[in-house]
């Protein structure tokens, strides 16, 4: 039997429009170590919500596929990277030209992108990461059969802009479903992707011997999967290591994880998935998996396989959830589960908390029971042995 949990914390923002799976996320878009919410829709309209309100806002982008927060120009602030479906890149910048400073004398919270760019068609993810272990930050986007990488770097025409080496791109067969990128256990970056008739490969990009380019290489043998993968997390913390952890979820409901190219576990979900994410929801050190249905059904999976069940308490179908840290109430980033509904709402449950994924005893928590095996005459106790058992009981369901 499964176990359930509860979350109470809530606060809802309305939005209207249709997304995508990969233009929702968590992030520091205006490097001030606080977490915001950032939404692109369909219709092309991006939202960004910090703390208890819609912060900024910019329209006509496009049909937003995917987006992703991090240093791409390598400069030690973050950018917003908005890709849409019909081939435009933006990025953002937080900047006062960026927000406007007419704008927010009059209280209008408008952005402009601060970069521009022709990509191809149909890119449905993309992440940025130092996948190039150069010390500096790469964008990785899919592309129908392929995986490309682009580099923030001057060009011959003295402006900056991302540039894309032809010979360095990934080509296979199939459609490749998705990508998570994971360090190993000497800080490298890996490359896992997903591909619905082979599994999962795992790639590293070596560079060339002149030092001015890299290849990819495969590092091991391909992961099988039962079914085909439909989204996959890297980098899930562990303790006392640089090497992350890597999961990953199939058609049919299967869920594993893997350390390094050995399986850890593989739990059989009763319900179809089709986000996964990652958070220290026990502050424990380690990241759970955190895996999500289309009726609102999550799952949170620790390192032991233990596991237990949250079901979104509005009795809809959603469409749009990611996990991570967002921060709400003062200045503190805390786990926070973000659900985006046909409704036109976006809830957001903040705080959330649990003690422990795993069953525990008595002898788990720091409760000095020794009193109990005695009777209350002896210790000179006034209470039943009753009366105590309940009092700890209490104090554990309080837990």
């Amino acid at each position: 039997m499964v176990r359930r949990v509860s979350f109470v914390q809530r606060k809802t923002f309305n939005f209207t429009g249709s997304l995508l799976p990969e233009a929702i996320t968590l992030a520091d878009f205006d490097n001030d170590s606080r977490n915001e919410l950032i939404i692109g829709s369909v219709e092309g309209d991006l939202s960004i919500f910090q703390g208890e309100e819609l912060k900024w806002t910019a329209s006509n982008l496009g049909m937003v596929s995917c987006l992703a927060v991090g240093d791409i120009k390598n400069k030690g602030a973050n950018s917003l990277v908005l890709i849409t479906g019909e081939g435009i890149c933006y990025t953002f910048d937080y900047h006062a030209k960026a927000v406007g400073e007419e704008a927010n004398k009059t209280d209008k919270k408008t952005i402009t992108h601060s970069y521009k760019q022709r990509f191809p068609l149909n890119i449905k993810q993309c992440i940025i990461s130092d996948i190039t272990n150069r010390g500096g930050k790469d964008l990785l986007v899919i592309l129908d059969t392929n995986v490309r990488v682009y580099t923030w770097r001057d060009t011959c025409d003295q402006e900056q802009k991302l540039v894309h080496n032809e010979k360095q791109y990934l080509n296979f067969d199939a459609q490749v479903d998705a990508i998570t990128v994971n360090t190993d256990e000497r800080g490298e970056q890996l490359l896992f992707v997903c591909i619905p008739s082979e599994g999962i490969r795992i790639l590293k990009a070596a560079t060339t011997p002149d030092g001015t380019s890299f290849r990819w290489e495969p590092v091991t043998l391909t992961l099988g999967a039962t079914a085909p993968v439909t989204d996959a997390i890297g980098n899930i913390k562990k303790r006392d290591s640089v090497e992350g952890l890597v999961s990953y979820v199939s058609l049919d409901g299967v869920l594993k994880m893997y350390e390094g190219d050995e399986e850890k576990w593989s739990l059989q979900l009763d319900k179809p998935i089709f986000a996964l994410g990652k958070t220290d929801i026990d502050s424990d050190i380690t990241e759970e998996v955190v895996a999500c249905s289309w009726d609102g059904y999550t799952f949170f999976v620790d390192h032991h396989r233990n596991f237990v069940m949250y079901k979104f308490d509005e009795p809809v179908a959603i469409r749009g959830f990611c996990v991570g840290k967002y921060s709400l109430v003062g200045s503190k980033n805390l786990p926070t589960l973000v659900y985006v509904t046909f409704q036109g709402q976006v809830i957001v449950y903040y705080d959330v908390e649990l003690t422990s994924l795993g069953i525990m005893t008595l002898n788990d928590y720091d409760l000095d029971i020794s009193h109990l095996s005695s009777s209350s005459h002896d210790n000179g106790s006034t209470e039943s042995r009753a009366q105590c058992i309940r009092k700890l009981l209490h104090r554990v369901s309080l837990d």
